[in-house]
């Protein structure tokens, strides 16, 4: 709620807001990276979220575990 006020509050004024919020564990698991990378290009994203987005993509591990087997790709 002090967030929302304050959206308001900024708005009613004038101001220009922006406001990211992430929480990705697990959100990007299926999803085409290149074209979320791409998207941010073309509509004009901060170049620090793009960098801070792309910087994920590239840290990622994934893990196919079945039985036994254990197989581990970055």
């Amino acid at each position: 709620m002090v967030v929302k006020e304050f959206v308001q509050d900024s708005l009613a004024e004038g101001d220009v807001i922006a406001l990211v919020s992430l929480d990705v564990q697990g959100a990007f698991d299926a999803a085409w990276w290149p074209a979320i990378l791409k998207e941010m290009r073309d509509c004009g994203s901060p170049r620090n979220l793009y960098k801070l987005t792309k910087s994920y993509f590239t840290q990622l591990t994934a893990i196919l575990a079945m039985n036994s087997i254990i197989i581990e790709k970055e």
